[in-house]
């Protein structure tokens, strides 16, 4: 096991990642080619199986790129299964408090840390805990990572203790989640979350974690990466391929119309 997450950034400074619904193989290739570093694969709102999932994961993982799954909820089925199947990201929506934290922790790091259960055939550990398990587990631990998702005022006024939990070194900010829970939208939901994204971002650096948003926009693109974000998840594959199917009708269709 190695840490590629950690290789990445080194190397990049800065990495690009996909949030996919409904990834294909072919997907995976094109994005390794463009220059992607990180699939998300989206379990929260997709429609994969667990098994799906972990095959697409093993793909991503042999076309160099890093695997992350968002799992739907804090359960050993969905923690342990992800991490034992190649799994480098486990990400956690709508984390409340530090004992989710604490429990993410627990079921997603092996002892000392955490008390994940240890399989000696797992495609975590390269199906092999090899002539010494002691450090097998450690690089196993090194190399997997647990992210936390924001979505919520009581989130933000629990930051700090949640990223005070050992063994959590990602966090990111969901917006939609946050905004549409308190009934906001718009503006409104703009100007409520924007200082409270800044301060999440804040403690994030001030903790030594990494960093992580979708963007949309190049403004926000830099806005964040000036507060030490480090990762950007530049978009949703339903959605780009839509716009593209969209876009593409719609130019044929306007060039028809020129003809009349």
């Amino acid at each position: 096991m190695n840490d590629r997450l950690g290789g990445l950034l080194r190397e990049n400074g800065v990495l690009y990642g996909l949030i996919c619904r409904d990834v294909t193989l072919t997907d995976l290739e094109l994005m390794a080619q463009t220059g992607y570093h990180i699939v998300w694969i989206d379990l929260e709102h997709g429609p994969q199986s667990t098994t799906q999932a972990l095959q697409l994961g093993r793909m991503v993982t042999h076309l160099g790129l890093v695997p992350l799954v968002r799992i739907l909820e804090l359960s050993r089925t969905h923690v342990q299964r992800m991490l034992d199947g190649g799994i480098h990201i486990v990400t956690l929506p709508d984390v409340r408090d530090s004992s989710q934290a604490a429990r993410f922790v627990e079921l997603g790091k092996y002892p000392p840390l955490g008390q994940r259960g240890v399989s000696t055939t797992s495609a975590g550990t390269n199906f092999s805990l090899g002539a010494n398990a002691e450090q097998t587990l450690r690089d196993a631990n090194d190399a997997t990572h647990l992210m936390v998702m924001f979505e919520s005022d009581e989130a933000f006024e629990q930051r700090d203790a949640i990223l005070s939990v050992q063994g959590i070194d990602l966090a990111i900010v969901g917006a939609t989640d946050w905004s549409v829970g308190l009934g906001l939208y718009g503006d409104d939901a703009r100007s409520h979350l924007a200082p409270k994204i800044e301060g999440i971002l804040a403690s994030i650096s001030g903790a030594g974690k990494i960093a992580a948003m979708s963007v949309g926009s190049p403004e926000e693109v830099r806005l964040f990466h000036d507060r030490g974000v480090r990762i950007f998840f530049v978009g949703v594959d339903v959605s780009m391929k839509r716009k593209m199917l969209v876009d593409n009708l719609g130019s044929v269709k306007a060039a028809v119309k020129l003809r009349r």
